[in-house]
């Protein structure tokens, strides 16, 4: 098991990377102007503050493909990634520069509030599954099925978290049409992840898997 340092130095790595992208897309010239709305410098820190709760609370991910995968999905994370990495610099360019953003700082508030929902939820998610949690979608080795933490109401909390980080952000900066877009890009593409999970978690734990199923919703409690 890796030492809480190391933990922590990787997780302000990937941090700093992030904090990296977004400063670009705003412009290294005009650092200060970044800094100049205190929802955007309160996101560098609350997700900081996250990145270390969820280093501290051993939730670092694998992609371990277990006994079971459907490898399709690793295809999709890197076709997906350049279009997160851009959107991460997109958010910050549109908002110095004005283009489909809003003057509410209600909106930028309640976004910040909506990201460090979702990260907590994802980062608590990821700690009810433990070491089999795994970026692959597939069944590991002695996996079990996790009724527990936040999958006491829904099946898919990790991905729920995902589509709320992603709505978070873009409204932290100012921004409801990329919230709207990239939640709905985000959820489409959670979707599929599911559908694939779920047939793994059926073929494995059968009626146990079902009865979960019956009891639950997918990614939003008593809704959906």
């Amino acid at each position: 098991m890796p030492h809480p340092l190391e933990n922590l130095s990787r997780a302000t790595a990937i941090w700093a990377v992030i904090a990296t992208i977004l400063s670009t897309g705003w412009g290294l010239d005009n650092l200060a102007g970044f800094a100049a709305e205190p929802a955007r410098v309160a996101l560098l820190l609350m997700w900081l503050a996250l990145c270390w709760y969820g280093a501290l609370a051993g939730t670092r991910t694998s992609n371990a493909s277990g006994k079971i995968e459907i490898r399709k999905h690793r295809n999709v994370f890197w076709l997906v990634l350049p279009v997160l990495i851009g959107w991460f610099f997109y958010l910050p360019f549109a908002d110095r520069h004005r283009i489909a953003t809003s003057d509410s700082v209600l909106l930028r508030w309640s976004g910040l509030i909506l990201f460090g929902v979702a990260y907590a939820l994802r980062v608590e998610s990821i700690r009810a599954q433990g070491a089999q949690f795994s970026c692959a979608v597939a069944i590991q080795e002695q996996h079990r099925l996790t009724t527990n933490g936040p999958y006491r109401w829904v099946r898919h909390p990790a991905y729920t978290g995902v589509i709320g980080i992603m709505a978070g952000l873009s409204l932290v900066f100012a921004n409801p049409p990329a919230a709207a877009i990239m939640s709905v890009l985000v959820w489409i593409w959670m979707e599929s992840r599911i559908r694939d999970e779920e047939k793994l978690l059926q073929q494995e734990f059968g009626s146990e898997f079902s009865r979960y199923a019956q009891r639950t919703k997918k990614l939003i409690p008593f809704l959906y």
